[in-house]
């Protein structure tokens, strides 16, 4: 092999080191075409002469000031960035400030709501009371109490209580897969499912979630929470219905019950069904009448 000699060795290209972007080059086009406006070879004649080519005194301070430039634009960002984080931590901070003053303020609504409601139902009893005393007074009058008796029942204008079935149908335990746990869950049709199977097997007035159901109540899905008469109703969700003493054992004879006992063996659905020998359902919360008639007095006066 040939022997490399120090003149030899000095021709030889070298691996040089990769240069350095400059930190602007990718944001001032104008300044890199400042920078090179003469051909590289001209500058290279123009030093070898001892002359110094135009616009060389002024690429230092055109380089300076792209830096400086570039300085500035990325202490901006940073400036930026860090105010957007500040401003993301201090938003979520009232976010969670703001979703606890609303729990607190639903709970405190919902004590109010609860005790109206509960100084209503007294009010409806004193009434119903001084009702029933006025009644009493005559046979006609004794006919129309049987007669309200009877229709506040099927209204739910009363608190009503006796032997029954008690079902309670909660979610399944959750998997992980989406599809599984959807398959597991309780929804407003299958509220809707077990009422009307109850009514059919003979129930005479039914609870759900300790509401009292009536002729115009709606059970419906809001998001994942379920309202009935457009109250949110918790899980376990309990359906409580007055009936004949053997209305338990004749809603599991339906179809109905059948069909919950077998996603309750495949999809782990809770669905339990209980004979109660006593049963106390509240009366509704809001009756509202739309039609009424005013009764006429015996002899046509």
């Amino acid at each position: 092999m040939k022997q490399m000699t120090s003149e030899t060795a000095a021709r030889q290209p070298r691996h040089e080191a990769p240069r350095q972007s400059r930190p602007d080059a990718s944001m001032s086009l104008l300044a890199d075409v400042a920078a090179h406006a003469l051909d590289e070879g001209y500058y290279e004649a123009a030093r070898r002469r001892g002359i110094s080519p135009p616009g060389a005194a002024q690429r230092p301070a055109i380089g300076r000031f792209s830096a400086t430039i570039a300085a500035v634009v990325l202490a901006a960002a940073g400036v930026l960035f860090a105010t957007s984080w500040v401003t993301t931590r201090q938003n979520a901070a009232a976010a969670a400030r703001d979703r606890a003053a609303l729990l607190r303020s639903i709970e405190s609504q919902s004590a109010v709501v609860d005790a109206l409601r509960s100084r209503a139902n007294d009010l409806r009893a004193e009434i119903a009371s001084a009702r029933d005393a006025a009644l009493s007074t005559s046979t006609q009058g004794a006919a129309l109490r049987a007669e309200l008796d009877r229709l506040s029942l099927l209204t739910g204008a009363t608190p009503v209580a006796g032997p029954g079935a008690e079902v309670t149908l909660a979610d399944a335990p959750r998997t992980g897969d989406e599809r599984t746990d959807a398959l597991g869950t309780v929804y407003d049709r299958d509220l809707q499912a077990v009422v009307n199977a109850l009514f059919a097997s003979g129930a005479e007035a039914i609870a759900v979630g300790g509401q009292r159901l009536t002729a115009t109540t709606a059970i419906r899905q809001a998001g994942s929470a379920i309202l009935v008469d457009y109250r949110a109703i918790a899980a376990p969700y309990r359906i409580d219905a007055v009936g004949p003493p053997d209305l338990a054992a004749r809603f599991l004879a339906t179809q109905t019950a059948a069909l919950y006992q077998t996603w309750q063996q495949v999809y782990g659905l809770r669905f339990t069904v209980t004979a109660r020998s006593r049963l106390t359902l509240p009366a509704a919360g809001t009756i509202v009448i739309h039609y009424a008639q005013v009764l006429s007095r015996p002899g046509g006066s």
